[in-house]
C-alpha cells in the first residue's frame, strides 16, 4: 500500500499543473547550501525575467571553504543554471547544470561539472523562504583525478534561500 501511494505521489509530480507557480522572476535569493559541494557554500540565486511566472529560470553562484584539515574539500566556487520543469503553488521542480572549481585537502584542485534534479518548496506563511533538496552527480576532472559521485557525497543535498524583490 505504501509503495502504491509513493508511486502515485511521484507520478503526480510529473503531471502538468494549471496552478499559479511560485514566481521567482527578477528575485534574488541569498542563502546557503551543500548542493554543489560537501563544503557548505554561500549562495546567491538570481531569477531571470521570463514571459511566464511558471518558468523560473535562475542563475546561481556559490562559494564555500573549510579551514579544518579533516574536511575532504577545502574550497569551492562555482555557478549553475536552474531550469524548471514542474511548477506548483509552493513548489518548483527543476534540473540544474553547472561547473566550478574545487580544491581538496590533499592540495589537488579539479574542475567540477554537475547535473541534478531538485525541488524548492515554500511553506505557507513563509513565502520568501525557500527550502531545496537535490539529487544528482558530480564529475571532478584534473590531472590524475577523474571521480564521479553523488551530489555533496551523500544521497541528497539541501539548501535554504531567502528571496528579495517584488
Amino acid at each position: 500500500m505504501r509503495r502504491a501511494l509513493l508511486i502515485v505521489a511521484l507520478c503526480s509530480l510529473l503531471l502538468p499543473s494549471l496552478a499559479s507557480a511560485k514566481d521567482l522572476r527578477k528575485k534574488v535569493g541569498i542563502g546557503f547550501n551543500n548542493n554543489f559541494s560537501a563544503v557548505s557554500s554561500l549562495s546567491v540565486k538570481v531569477g531571470l525575467p521570463t514571459a511566464k511566472e511558471t518558468v523560473n529560470v535562475q542563475l546561481q553562484g556559490l562559494v564555500g571553504f573549510s579551514l579544518t584539515t579533516t574536511s575532504l574539500e577545502t574550497f569551492f566556487a562555482g555557478g549553475r543554471v536552474l531550469l524548471p520543469f514542474v511548477a506548483e503553488d509552493n513548489l518548483n521542480v527543476y534540473g540544474a547544470i553547472g561547473g566550478g572549481y574545487v580544491r581538496f585537502s590533499t592540495a589537488t584542485a579539479a574542475a567540477r561539472v554537475q547535473a541534478v534534479i531538485g525541488a524548492e518548496f515554500f511553506m505557507f506563511g513563509l513565502e520568501r523562504l525557500g527550502f531545496s533538496a537535490e539529487f544528482g552527480v558530480n564529475l571532478d576532472v584534473a590531472p590524475g583525478v577523474f571521480e564521479i559521485g553523488t551530489t555533496s557525497g551523500t544521497a541528497a543535498s539541501v539548501g535554504v534561500h531567502y528571496y528579495f524583490g517584488k
